[in-house]
C-alpha cells in the first residue's frame, strides 16, 4: 500500500510547491508594477503585469497536480484490496515440482541455475528453431 500511496502524496506536495511558486512570482510582479507606476512609469507598470501569466502557468500545474493527487488518493480509499488467495487461482501442491522437472531442474535451485537451464535448452525448445509449439508452451508456462 505504501509503494502505491507515494506517488499520490509526492503529486500533492509538487502541486503545493507549484502553487507557492505562483503566489510568491504574482507578489513580486505585482509589487514592481506598483513600483514602477508609482515612479511615474507606466509603460514599464503595464509591461509588468503582462507577465501575469508565468504565475498563472505555475497555479495552473499546481491545481493540476493536485487534482491528481487527490484522485489517486480517493482511488487508493474506494478500491478494495484483493486478498493474493482471490488473485490467483489455487494450484496444486506439486505445480512447483512439475514446472522443475518440465525445465529440466531440481526444485529449490537458485535462479541461476534456472536461467542458465532455460538459456541452454532455448534453441531446441523455441519454434522458430525447429522446436514444437506445444513443448514451446508447456516451457513458457513452466
Amino acid at each position: 500500500m505504501r509503494g502505491r500511496i507515494l506517488p499520490a502524496l509526492d503529486s500533492l506536495l509538487h502541486g503545493l510547491i507549484s502553487l507557492g511558486l505562483a503566489a510568491l512570482l504574482t507578489a513580486f510582479i505585482l509589487v514592481g508594477a506598483s513600483q514602477h507606476g508609482g515612479q511615474g512609469n507606466s509603460q514599464l507598470a503595464a509591461d509588468s503585469l503582462r507577465m501575469l501569466w508565468s504565475p498563472a502557468i505555475f497555479a495552473g500545474v499546481g491545481v493540476l497536480l493536485i487534482a491528481n493527487g487527490l484522485l489517486r488518493c480517493l482511488w487508493l480509499l474506494l478500491r478494495r484490496p484483493v486478498s493474493p488467495a482471490a488473485a490467483a487461482p489455487e494450484r496444486p501442491a506439486d505445480a512447483y515440482e512439475r514446472a522443475c522437472a518440465e525445465l529440466g531442474v531440481e526444485p529449490g535451485s537458485d535462479w541461476a541455475v534456472v536461467r542458465s537451464a532455460w538459456r541452454r535448452n532455448l534453441p531446441k525448445w523455441h519454434p522458430d528453431q525447429g522446436g514444437a509449439v506445444d513443448v514451446w508452451r508447456r516451457k513458457l508456462a513452466a
